[in-house]
């Protein structure tokens, strides 16, 4: 997957998924929803 822009969903954050994509070494984009206030507000500002 080296080389790839991986894109996905909520499904994404659990933790063996996204664990298996940051080791892949590849660039991603996960989506952030506001149920996460602290994270979501950090990204925010």
């Amino acid at each position: 997957m080296a080389g790839c822009i991986i894109t996905i969903d909520a499904m994404g954050k659990q933790t063996a998924i996204e664990s298996q994509i940051f080791n892949a070494k590849t660039d991603y984009v996960f989506a952030l929803k506001g149920n996460h206030p602290k994270l979501y507000g950090q990204v925010k500002n």
